[in-house]
């Protein structure tokens, strides 16, 4: 048996889009290649390549806004090494 799924995303900016969905909102922050999700119950981080399909994400935590911060950190880093690659 089938089910009926709803997503909406908006964006604000190049960087950043808030999503929408049946089960709850979140906010995504990055670029195709490297981005980061931001749900009330955990963060997660996924890493790709772009055009092709594959793509690896992973949970980076579990817990509330205090570790929010360090993700956040973790993320800057990893998208100036991204931007540093493209270029």
């Amino acid at each position: 048996m089938g089910f009926f799924r709803f997503r909406k995303t908006i964006p604000l900016g190049k960087f950043l889009r808030i999503n929408v969905s049946k089960t709850g909102a979140s906010l995504s922050a990055g670029r195709p290649g490297a981005t980061i999700n931001v749900r009330k119950d955990r963060v997660d981080g996924t890493v790709g390549i772009p055009g092709s399909g594959l793509s690896y994400k992973e949970r980076l935590s579990n817990r509330g806004c205090a570790s929010v911060l360090v993700v956040a950190l973790t993320l800057a880093t990893l998208l100036a090494g991204a931007l540093a690659w493209a270029r």
